[in-house]
């Protein structure tokens, strides 16, 4: 696919993921549009971009806001006059049992995940829709598909980004707008070290790269796959959840148990 002349948002650009993103389209000739809440770590990021795509900007915008968002995407538009790409990939979390999360916590993990996402699609969309022309990128995760304990706000924003996109998809297509949810399992982010160890720890197996991530992301958007799940075994995974949930549910569950006693007999395992 030629990326050449596109301009592509892409939210949470400063680490991780969505860094990897904006450099890699960057690479292929997208104007770049990348926003986060920290202008110190989005500068360093687009040094790189800036290098392949000079029109590409940065934007500090907290998508959590929703005043925020319609003012970064107003500016988005006046300066480049469309948004071909949304990717909404911004996200935090933290891995608590849910009884220990203060409500504020929960609030903000709903408000950036989810709310975040519906913000700057409902902003996006207009100009789409007029154009009869956009893609929207929903970075989501399996915790969006399997629930796992300690998790229970972070998986509740991820399961509402899969409905929420498949929704989408419904109402879109006709329009020409094209929906892609990518269910990425753990990846090696400074946004999962805060809490790696914590239980219950993913199988080193099942850790991806960003850039990985980045190269299937932009292979779905070329194949226009409505959802893919990374890596395959979690695909995988995934598939047997659904076609035997009762099972699954009691095998993981077990699962989940060895591995948080194991963890607290012997912390560093």
């Amino acid at each position: 696919m030629d990326f050449n002349g596109q301009v592509i948002l892409i939210t949470g650009a400063s680490t991780g993921i969505g860094r990897c993103l904006a450099i890699d389209f960057a690479a292929r000739g997208a104007t770049v549009v990348g926003c986060a809440r920290s202008r110190q770590r989005l500068a360093v990021t687009f040094k790189d971009v800036s290098r392949a795509s000079p029109p590409s900007i940065a934007i500090e915008c907290d998508i959590g806001d929703s005043e925020q968002v319609h003012a970064m995407i107003g500016k988005v538009i006046t300066e480049f006059g469309k948004i071909d790409i949304l990717i909404n990939n911004a996200g935090v979390g933290t891995r608590n049992p849910f009884v220990e999360m203060p409500i504020e916590v929960i609030e903000q993990i709903m408000r950036t995940n989810y709310l975040g996402t519906v913000y700057c699609t409902h902003e996006v969309l207009p100009s789409m829709i007029a154009r009869r022309s956009g893609r929207i990128v929903n970075i989501s995760s399996v915790s969006g598909k399997i629930g796992t304990p300690n998790m229970a706000a972070y998986v509740a924003s991820k399961f509402a980004m899969n409905g929420f996109s498949e929704s989408l998809y419904h109402e879109l297509k006709p329009l020409g707008i094209h929906i892609t949810v990518v269910c990425p399992g753990p990846v090696k982010t400074e946004f999962n070290k805060a809490f790696a160890d914590r239980p219950p720890k993913s199988p080193r197996a099942l850790i991806m790269s960003p850039e990985a991530v980045s190269t299937a992301v932009i292979k779905a958007i070329e194949a226009k796959r409505f959802e893919i799940v990374l890596p395959r075994l979690l695909a995988i995974v995934c598939w047997v959840k659904r076609m035997t949930p009762n099972v699954f549910r009691a095998v993981s569950h077990r699962a989940f148990q060895s591995r948080a006693v194991a963890l607290k007999k012997n912390p560093a395992a």
